[in-house]
Formats: structure tokens, C-alpha cells, sequence
């Protein structure tokens, strides 16, 4: 009897001793910086930004190929005898994730690579915005001309507009599937001169 309760109480004083060891840190370093061009998967349920600039360089590419958009774009910028001026909408988020911001920033990437056509002057209500209130704020403090006020308000009006919206599906298997969709708006006509949709399936 003695030497099995010794025995249980050995036991028991032996499971107390042993610890389990400490996590190992996990090893600092610089950061490492992707390749340009890399593929970025992240997770199936979420477009990445890699995603999402894919997709948007893929459908502006295909509206320059597009024998309509180009009837349609030379029809107006013959009549004016200039470059035709496009605005940029808000990318609209139709899916439950919580990513405007990255669909602000897509917005961005469509604002930059439209100017980088050479095909458009591209005019940004929220900067136009911005500047105007810069005139006025100047002209009350006696910074600025007042040459530079009168001016607002006499830019051109947009002949086009994009705008666009992200959709998401959750398919059977395991496959989420998104779709961009971008289009292109004669503001005089009210007409679409082009849309396009890319659609990306992630597993």
C-alpha cells in the first residue's frame, strides 16, 4: 500500500515538473519585396489587389481593341475637334465583403492608366474639388489672383464617364467567383459607348 501511494505521489510530482517548452520566436528580418508580376492567390473568399488590378489592365485593354468604343470615341472627339474629357466614378462594391477602399484605390489605377493613353483629358471631380476650394480660400487671404477665381467653373464638361462594380458568387465545390464590370457613358447622349466584364474564379 505505502509503495503505491509513494508511486502516485512520484507520478504526480514528475507531471508537475514537466513544462512544456516555450514557442520558438518566430525569426525577424527585413521584409521581402514581391517580384513585379507575381502571382498573389491569398485566399479564395477575397479578391486581392492583385486581383483586382489584373482585371481592371484587362478590361481597359480590351477597350482599346473595341471597333465600337473607337467609332464611338472618334464620333465625339471628331466633333470637337479635341481630345474627348472623361470622368471616373466610383467603383460600386456589390459584394458583402468590406473592401471600398480597395475599390477607391482601383479607381486610381483606372484615373492613372486612361491619362497614360493619351486618349482622354481626364478630370477628377475630387481634386477639381480640392483646387477650387484652394482659389477661394487663397482669394480671402489676398495669395492668389483673382484671375485664378473667375477661371473655376469654365473647364469643359465631361463627354464621357466610367463607372463600375464588383460582384462576387460563391459556387458549388468551393469556387468564388468575381466579376468587374466597367462601362463607359456618352454624357451628351446617355448612351453606353462600351462595357466590358472580367471575371476571375479563385478555389
Amino acid at each position: 500500500m505505502n509503495k503505491a501511494i509513494i508511486a502516485s505521489l512520484a507520478a504526480a510530482l514528475c507531471g508537475c515538473a514537466v513544462n512544456p517548452p516555450p514557442p520558438k520566436p518566430l525569426p525577424k528580418g527585413p521584409a521581402q519585396y514581391v517580384p513585379e508580376g507575381e502571382v498573389i492567390n491569398g485566399r479564395a473568399s477575397e479578391m486581392t489587389m492583385y486581383d483586382l488590378e489584373t482585371a481592371t489592365q484587362d478590361l481597359l485593354a480590351k477597350m482599346r481593341k473595341s471597333n465600337l468604343f473607337t467609332q464611338n470615341y472618334t464620333t465625339v472627339k471628331t466633333a470637337k475637334g479635341a481630345l474627348p474629357v472623361i470622368v471616373v466614378g466610383n467603383i460600386e462594391n456589390r459584394t458583402s465583403d468590406r473592401i471600398q477602399g480597395r475599390l477607391d484605390t482601383v479607381r486610381e489605377i483606372i484615373n492613372t492608366s486612361l491619362f497614360e493613353m493619351d486618349l482622354f483629358e481626364v478630370k477628377d471631380d475630387t481634386a477639381a474639388s480640392q483646387i477650387a476650394a484652394r482659389m477661394l480660400q487663397s482669394q480671402t487671404s489676398g495669395l492668389e489672383n483673382g484671375s485664378l477665381v473667375s477661371s473655376i467653373g469654365t473647364h469643359d464638361s465631361p463627354d464621357f464617364m466610367l463607372i463600375g462594380d464588383l460582384s462576387a458568387f460563391k459556387d458549388f465545390g468551393g469556387y468564388h467567383t468575381y466579376k468587374l464590370h466597367l462601362a463607359i457613358h456618352n454624357l451628351k447622349t446617355g448612351k453606353v459607348v462600351w462595357q466590358g466584364i472580367q471575371t476571375k474564379i479563385k478555389l
